[in-house]
């Protein structure tokens, strides 16, 4: 059978590689963007799921404080910038006055996001409008490490232990605007306040090594797995705690990051018919992969791809998408182009480099997590979040944690572009620790380039394999994986 030329992301350019004529492409055509978002949204608060008109909840809270949450700068500004004017103009029709309004950027475990990222993210007529001149900002970074603002909210029914934002407390309403895509993390994404606005601790109950690691969590079916059961729990107890419900604003998105469909309501009633409509233009029938290929562009959710525990996460978290069975045959083969040249930013991920270094003396991810407690309280790296826009110390065990099941179910992961001394795609770098050495230090198998991957993928797996490229999957929008 005669090979295939397909394009894909590597680093900051694309590539072509050569495949199999049979190769399945894992992309799906762009969905159409609403023709009125305006319209949409505007409908979608007037009539929301399982909860009264935003404009009734909003004379309720004309006395008070009103705060609107969103998804951080990691998901599509786009949606923000169409729906918080709405949800303002809707609070002060109602009687809430302006300047009790907060803006409240759900960061959780991300780094705290700079005036400027947060101003091009909200656009400036929204952004000054909130944080004029003075210091007296109404935008605010969620701080998981504050702990004047964080409040102790009891236990779940399954256990977890809730300490979240006080603004949950505090607000007379709360409005959440999130988005929901297919992920890695608890199948569909949604619910955005449970990860937008923890504590390190309670944090660790969704993302902690226990659930994450958990074989009923590294799939991508939200009906059934635990990870997305936790997020529930959570919010359930959230509301037991406060008394009062968040009103949620949730949008699905198209590549652009354009409203595809528009949802309102509380939680979890919102969540069916947002998954539901989420699945319809999202899904893809593909066969079980003895190979899966992956583009890796150079920003992925946390940052550059230089970065190993970035690259690490950006190959091995498509491997988790999977409903019916696993989208990837046990002991076959992953290939992501991946520049990854060991480059740790020390200023954005200053926990990386240590974590790293610890996973070294390590079997497995179960005996790093015990040293998460001791991140969990460095005051070193706590500064360096606070205060100096650095990733929560204990950021980087989430994503060691959710790349174990990839490094179990594949006899190799490779990543293919490596730069090395020897490397005519991506000659060695000045700065990081070297290619080579870097990718075999987070359990993979560096090569050249993609045709030398291929070549030793074909001693794993023989020749002939079935073969699925995603050569976009960072880059479009993410495929639903119905395994057939």
């Amino acid at each position: 059978m005669s090979n295939k030329k397909i394009q894909a992301d590597y680093w900051d350019k694309k590539i072509d590689i050569e495949v199999p004529g049979d190769t399945v492409v894992g992309e799906i055509p762009n969905p159409p963007a609403l023709q009125d978002p305006e319209k949409a949204i505007r409908d979608a608060i007037a009539k929301p799921i399982g909860a009264p008109p935003l404009a009734e909840l909003a004379k309720k809270a004309r006395n008070g404080k009103v705060t609107i949450g969103f998804d951080d700068p990691s998901r599509p500004g786009k949606p923000r910038q169409m729906i918080i004017p709405i949800l303002i103009e809707e609070l002060l029709k109602a009687g809430v006055k302006e300047e009790n309004i907060y803006l409240l950027c759900g960061s959780g475990n991300h780094c705290k996001w700079t005036d400027l990222q947060l101003r091009a993210y909200l656009g400036p007529a929204i952004y000054d409008r909130f944080a004029p001149g003075g210091s007296a900002s109404r935008v605010i970074n969620h701080d998981c490490h504050d702990t004047e603002n964080l409040l102790y909210m009891g236990t779940s029914a399954m256990g977890d232990y809730v300490e979240y934002n006080r603004a949950l407390q505090d607000s007379d309403l709360f409005i959440y605007t999130g988005t929901v895509v297919v992920s890695n993390w608890g199948g569909m994404t949604g619910t955005g306040v449970i990860i937008g606005f923890p504590s390190t601790r309670s944090m660790t109950s969704t993302h902690g090594f226990p659930v994450v690691g958990h074989p009923d969590s590294c799939h991508g079916n939200q009906h059934t797995m635990m990870y997305r059961a936790h997020k529930e729990a959570v919010m359930a107890q959230i509301e037991k705690c406060t008394g009062k419900r968040v009103f949620y604003v949730d949008v699905v998105p198209t590549a652009g990051g354009a409203p595809a469909g528009v949802f309102a309501g509380y939680s979890p009633e919102i969540n069916e018919p947002t998954w539901k409509f989420a699945e319809s233009i999202y899904h893809m029938e593909v066969p079980q992969a003895d190979v899966l290929i992956y583009g890796v562009p150079r920003y992925s959710l946390y940052g550059e791809t230089s970065n190993p525990l970035i690259a690490l996460a950006a190959a091995c978290a498509p491997v988790r998408m999977w409903v019916n069975k696993p989208l990837l045959r046990e002991g076959g083969v992953v290939i992501a182009l991946a520049h990854c040249d060991g480059t740790i930013d020390e200023r954005s991920h200053p926990s990386y480099a240590e974590i790293l270094d610890l996973y070294r003396n390590c079997f497995s991810m179960r005996e790093l997590s015990v040293y998460e407690e001791e991140f969990m309280y460095r005051e070193d790296l706590i500064f360096k979040y606070r205060h100096a826009h650095a990733y929560a110390p204990v950021h980087g065990f989430w994503l060691m944690y959710e790349s174990e099941y990839a490094l179990n179910q594949a006899n190799k992961i490779i990543m293919a572009g490596v730069p090395g001394m020897d490397n005519p795609l991506a000659q060695v770098q000045v700065s990081g620790t070297g290619g080579p050495g870097a990718v075999r230090d987070v359990g993979c198998t560096p090569a050249r380039d993609f045709g030398e991957a291929m070549k030793i993928a074909e001693k794993v797996v023989g020749k002939n394999p079935r073969v699925m490229a995603c050569p976009s999957f960072w880059t479009r929008i993410r495929p639903r994986f119905y395994v057939k």
